[in-house]
């Protein structure tokens, strides 16, 4: 594994973690209800995207030599302001802004060699008023992106169990946020894995990488059966007879899934993840949360079967960060949820 590999796995898992704290949140709440002071849960999501932003743009200057004519101006996100700045924005604009800057963060750091990551650059910076120069490592902006992630993390979790309130059908762009967000921390932490350990080393129990991967393409299917079932649509015949949550039919499925190639295991759990998130983009808010009472699926909501496909690839990416020893913060190799033992 190589060290631009772990921070970009650290950025991953931290922003994946968060993004889970507000999955089952209702659109009022997110929107309404202070985190503290005036920001909302949509105001810090925008937040977190100006600081991706800023640092996206500041990349490229500091490759190009430029960045010390140029230097960071942070006045334009002063925190203090960040209500004036975002304050009438939807939701959709504010989760859109979010990850459209990760992207734009992640696409910048990719040009960079492992020596531009550690080269320290002298810049000058300002803060409205204020001005001074500094330096600084493009590592130390990518930590500070993940430690960043880390503690507003925190501030979620302290004020959702402020709201008192049961898990409920959240809105769909938290939703999708979140399971684009959980592949990414999975996907980020199996790029850990060497490629010539791939198909031998184990990461999940006796499962290699290659076993993994078409595990998560079976459950994938699964899910995608379940949520066709709930919107009394044709479903999958085999998963009509068999549960997901039996692991010697887990066990049989991997069996059976060695003689693929690790291509053909890879590309599996690619198209199952489109497929099941293509679904989930006709589906509104409305029929994401409608009750099932039926008894085809054990979900009461087909929010809640994607709620259960987001954690899965959450206690994954966690098992997988834990086999291979990565040096993160326990609270990043294990995960627990409501769909997860």
């Amino acid at each position: 594994m190589t060290d631009k590999n772990l921070l970009i796995a650290r950025m991953a898992a931290n922003r994946a973690r968060l993004l889970r704290e507000l999955v089952g949140v209702s659109e009022d709440a997110l929107m309404k209800i202070p985190v503290y002071g005036d920001w909302t849960a949509a105001n810090m999501l925008a937040h977190l995207g100006e600081y991706d932003d800023l640092f996206a743009r500041s990349i490229p200057l500091a490759l190009s030599g430029d960045l010390g004519a140029t230097g960071v101006d942070f006045t334009d996100i002063r925190d203090h302001l960040l209500h004036e700045r975002v304050g009438n924005w939807s939701l959709e604009g504010s989760v859109e802004y979010m990850m459209a800057a990760r992207t734009s963060f992640l696409k910048a750091f990719a040009d960079a060699s492992p020596t531009d990551v550690d080269r320290q650059r002298r810049y000058p910076w300002k803060f409205g008023s204020k001005t001074g120069t500094t330096r600084s490592t493009i590592r130390a902006w990518t930590r500070a992106r993940f430690l960043h992630d880390a503690g507003h993390h925190e501030d979620l979790r302290e004020w959702r169990r402020k709201l008192k309130r049961e898990p409920e059908a959240g809105p769909r762009v938290i939703l999708q946020a979140a399971l684009e967000s959980a592949r990414l921390d999975f996907a980020a932490s199996a790029d850990l894995v060497a490629e010539s350990e791939r198909e031998s080393r184990p990461v999940c129990g006796h499962w290699t990488l290659k076993d993994v991967l078409g595990h998560m393409a079976d459950g994938d299917n699964y899910y995608l059966h379940a949520v066709h079932v709930m919107l009394d649509e044709p479903g999958d015949p085999f998963w009509s007879t068999n549960p997901v949550d039996d692991d010697d039919l887990n066990e049989d499925m991997v069996k059976k899934r060695r003689k693929y190639s690790y291509r053909k295991q890879s590309s599996d759990c690619e198209s199952s993840r489109r497929e099941l998130i293509a679904t989930l983009e006709r589906l509104t808010d409305e029929e994401l949360s409608f009750p099932y009472s039926g008894d085809a699926s054990p979900y009461p909501t087909i929010y809640h079967c994607y709620w259960s496909a987001l954690e899965h690839d959450l206690d994954h990416a966690a098992v997988l960060r834990r086999e291979l020893r990565v040096n993160f913060p326990q609270y990043l190799l294990r995960f627990k949820g409501p769909y997860t033992d």
